[in-house]
C-alpha cells in the first residue's frame, strides 16, 4: 500500500480535511510531516491510517502544537461515542512518559474513579514510545463512563500524541468498561501501526515505500 505524503505544515495545519475524505472507502497510509526548519525541508513525519469512513469535526493550532479530532461516520464533535485526537507538539525535548501522566491527573481529577494501567515504554522505528489505557468510571460534568487509549511517540522534531477514546454508560470501580466487543482489539490493531519515520534518516528511521 503506497503511503501518501501530506505536505501540511504544522505551524497552519495537520491535513486538509477533503485530504481525510479522500481515504474513503479504502483507508490509506499517511505521512503527516511537521514543522518544516527554517531554511530547510520537512522530513519527519507521523505514520498511520485513520479507520475508514472517519472524519476531521474539529481542530485547535497554536505556535508550538495542533490538534485534529477524528470521528466515525454518523458522529460530531457535538454527538459521539468514539473519537480519535491527533495532536503534534513541536517540543524535541518533551517526554512521553510525562505527557501520558497529565492525561492520568486530569483523568483523576474529572472523573467519580480512574483506572489507569501501567505505562508501557519501547522503541518504535527508532523513536522512544510510552503507551497506555485510563478508565473512567463516570465523568463528572459528562455523567458518562469512558475509556481512552494514548499513545506518544518523541521525534527529533516533535511529541506525536495518538489516543482513542471511547464514552458511554458509566460504570462501577469493579466493572470492566462496556465498550463494544471487538473495539478493543481495533485500537490495538491501529494504535501498534502508528510510527514516526524521517526520510532525511533512512537508516534509523525508514518510511513506508
Amino acid at each position: 500500500m503506497r503511503p501518501t505524503i501530506l505536505l501540511a505544515a504544522l505551524a497552519l495545519t495537520l491535513v486538509p480535511a477533503a485530504g481525510w475524505s479522500q481515504m474513503r472507502p479504502q483507508p490509506r497510509q499517511q505521512q503527516i510531516p511537521t514543522t518544516p526548519p527554517p531554511g530547510g525541508e520537512v522530513t519527519e513525519r507521523l505514520i498511520m491510517t485513520p479507520p475508514e469512513g472517519w472524519q476531521i469535526h474539529g481542530s485547535s493550532a497554536n505556535q508550538n502544537s495542533i490538534s485534529k479530532r477524528m470521528f466515525p461516520p454518523g458522529q460530531t464533535s457535538e454527538s459521539w461515542n468514539e473519537m480519535m485526537s491527533i495532536q503534534i507538539i513541536a517540543d524535541p525535548r518533551a517526554d512521553p512518559r510525562e505527557y501520558i501522566q497529565h492525561i492520568v491527573e486530569a483523568s483523576r481529577a474529572n472523573c467519580e474513579a480512574s483506572g489507569p494501567s501501567p505505562v508501557s515504554e519501547a522503541q518504535t522505528n527508532g523513536y522512544p514510545v510510552a503507551t497506555m489505557t485510563v478508565t473512567c468510571t463516570k465523568g463528572r460534568q459528562t455523567g458518562l463512563g469512558g475509556l481512552v487509549a494514548i499513545k506518544a511517540i518523541r521525534g527529533a522534531a516533535a511529541l506525536y500524541v495518538i489516543e482513542r477514546i471511547w464514552r458511554g454508560q458509566p460504570f462501577e470501580r469493579n466493572e470492566i468498561a462496556p465498550v463494544p466487543g471487538n473495539m478493543l482489539q481495533e485500537w490495538s490493531g491501529f494504535l501498534r501501526n502508528v510510527s514516526v519515520c524521517d526520510t532525511a534518516d533512512p537508516a534509523r528511521h525508514p518510511c513506508p515505500k
